[in-house]
């Protein structure tokens, strides 16, 4: 995906290729070449409303028969998990305030499979800073490439796509330690060690 979007075809293709498999003809004009250095987890900040497609479910079956992991972000919209993070196999990641409970905004459903910082903007009024956003890298460019630049509190990022890449960064540590790890193993694993929500939320 670019700046300006893309297309599901766009991100599909994108999954295969990424996983070290042959992108599937439909989705692209010509063949690509197959990724030599597949990857063993896949990120995906990104989703759209609805059921998981089946070409979205058909991917991640695939992708993860392969022995890669699907890491994708629940959603912002406070509605059941997007699409792909509510597809069979996908590890879909829902959003955490600072004290550790769901954030507001954070799309919540049986298909999460984990939640992780996702930042939170309380009591924000104009001119005041983000109390708790993500601080972060980024680039200083609005149309191409400018040079590093970070996020701030006056700059705030907030959301699942935040969340989703924390889960997958330790999931790329886990197979680090033990590359035999399968995505069913590293779910179960990084599920097992994650602490339970807390059983009465609250206001914040």
């Amino acid at each position: 995906l670019g700046k300006c979007g893309g297309y599901d075809s766009d991100v599909l293709a994108a999954m295969y290729w990424a996983a070290g498999l042959t992108v599937p003809a439909p989705l692209l004009a010509g063949t690509p070449p197959v990724n030599a250095t597949p990857a063993r987890v896949i990120n995906m900040s990104l989703g759209g409303r609805g059921v998981c497609s089946p070409l979205y479910a058909e991917a991640v079956r695939e992708i993860t028969s392969a022995g890669a992991l699907v890491v994708a972000a629940a959603g912002n919209d406070g509605r059941p998990v997007d699409n792909p993070a509510n597809c069979s196999g996908a590890l879909g990641v829902a959003g955490l305030r600072h004290v550790g409970t769901k954030v507001g905004y954070s799309n919540l459903g049986p298909q999460v499979g984990i939640a992780a910082p996702a930042g939170n903007c309380v009591n924000l009024l104009p001119g005041t800073p983000c109390l708790f956003a993500l601080d972060t890298t980024s680039d200083a460019g609005s149309q191409q490439p400018a040079g590093p630049a970070y996020t701030t509190a006056f700059n705030g990022n907030v959301g699942t796509s935040f969340s989703s890449p924390l889960v997958a960064a330790s999931a790329g540590l886990m197979l680090a330690v033990n590359p035999a790890l399968t995505p069913v193993k590293l779910i179960a694993r990084l599920r097992g060690t994650a602490r339970p929500f807390p059983t009465v939320s609250d206001t914040q």
